[in-house]
């Protein structure tokens, strides 16, 4: 197999259902101005990351309103850049230069995108460049309206902001962080939550929350749904930030990655009988290597495996290039699950309300625990469940996994439900 450079993908069972995650190491340099240093967003997106157990190293100039052009000379920035070989560099224009007509970007803007894109891939081939999406002013540039009308409005200048940035992507091969559409998300349709601080432009702690959750999805291409880091923030607004910014990134992810080299691992399946055809549906990558847990394993792009037990199996596709991999894993379960395996007096009904509310309801004697974990092993709720009794809660759409704990601190079952 290829040597892979750069990423630093550590994946390992967690024991929920045969169910496994991957730990991932990134190493970014954020180049900007305040969008990036106001409430100190990558140590925010540092914490974050810790919180679902993947690893940020980072560094930053981000020196209030520097421009590309400014960073393009400065000292400090150019001596980040090549001291040493980064997974990311991230770029960021000044709040209104990419908004300007498209001429005047061209020559504003274009030319030092590119000059900073040419230092890091100088520095090391196989850094991808990341440009930052940024977002529109609340109401709009009122002081570029008249000479530059699309920007009066916040949404005309949104749009400016994200045709610029996805033009500097494709001019330079690199990826985009799409905090700017994320942003448009919340404003569009959860406009009671406000973004902005007092100035209508730069971020408040919701708008730099949204911010580090889609860096988060678009470096670690994993959705930042059920950290437990929420940066202060009430739970359900947190929670609704981390939503919107894993639906921008991660269902769009091949609008926001389709110039670069960045690869993202993904793969479905269908089962018959014992035997599991997999589908590949990975981005910008050019090997495959599978493991089916089992001790089988193929290189083919879209293999079948058969199984010769029932269970569950932990598959893992990695996905690479010359540069990067990229690792995804998911549960496979062949023939029946017996969900209290080693008590079968028990019995556990999992109900699905509206909105995402779901309860737990336990017939038995004993009471017991029920925690709840998504499907990369996070564990997101624990309910105390007396007999007769229900306990739950709002869960987002999607699948998550249960186990149940004695008095004693036993597991005496597990089992899968899905939310919608």
């Amino acid at each position: 197999m290829k040597k892979i450079y750069l990423l630093s993908v550590l994946c390992f069972a967690f024991l929920l259902a045969a169910h496994p995650s991957c730990a991932t190491k990134r190493k970014v340099l954020f180049i900007g101005n305040s969008y990036i240093y106001t409430n100190d967003m990558p140590k925010l997106l540092q914490q974050l990351a810790t919180s679902m157990g993947d690893t940020l190293i980072y560094d930053q100039n981000t020196p209030g309103g520097y421009t590309m052009e400014s960073h393009s000379w400065d000292a400090t920035t150019i001596n980040k850049i090549f001291s040493q070989p980064w997974d990311i560099v991230v770029l960021q224009e000044q709040s209104q230069k990419p908004s300007f007509p498209p001429a005047q970007v061209a020559v504003e803007t274009y030319p030092f995108a590119h000059k900073l894109d040419s230092m890091v891939r100088k520095n090391n081939s196989c850094t991808e460049t990341m440009f930052f999406m940024t977002w529109g002013y609340k109401n709009g540039d009122a002081g570029n309206c008249v000479a530059n009308p699309p920007v009066c409005t916040y949404q005309g200048m949104q749009m400016r902001l994200r045709d610029s940035y996805m033009q500097m992507a494709q001019d330079n091969n690199g990826i985009v962080a799409p905090v700017g559409a994320a942003y448009k998300v919340v404003i569009d349709s959860f406009p009671a939550i406000d973004l902005y601080s007092p100035d209508f432009s730069h971020p408040n702690i919701f708008g730099s929350y949204l911010e580090t959750c889609v860096f988060y999805a678009s470096i670690f291409h994993k959705s930042p749904f059920g950290a437990s880091f929420i940066a202060g923030l009430p739970a359900a607004d947190a929670k609704l930030l981390q939503r919107i910014a894993a639906k921008v990134t991660l269902d769009s992810v091949n609008n926001w990655i389709q110039y670069g080299a960045y690869p993202y691992a993904k793969f479905a399946y269908s089962i018959n009988s014992k035997t599991v055809n997999f589908t590949n549906g990975s981005l910008k990558a050019t090997s495959y290597a599978w493991t089916f847990g089992d001790g089988g394993n193929a290189t083919q792009q879209s293999p079948s495996h058969t199984y010769s037990n029932n269970g569950k199996y932990a598959v893992t596709l990695t996905a690479a290039n010359t540069c990067f991999t990229e690792a995804k894993i998911d549960t496979v379960t062949i023939g029946p699950v017996n969900v209290l395996q080693t008590d079968p007096a028990k019995q556990l009904s999992v109900l699905n309300a509206s909105n995402g509310i779901v309860l737990f309801s336990m017939a038995g004697i004993n009471a017991c625990t029920i925690e709840v974990f998504d499907i990369n092993g996070r564990k997101l709720q624990a309910y105390e469940l007396l007999p007769g009794n229900k306990a739950g809660g709002y869960f987002a759409p999607g699948s998550y996994f249960y186990r149940i704990i004695d008095k004693f601190s036993h597991e005496v079952g597990y089992g899968k439900f899905v939310s919608y």
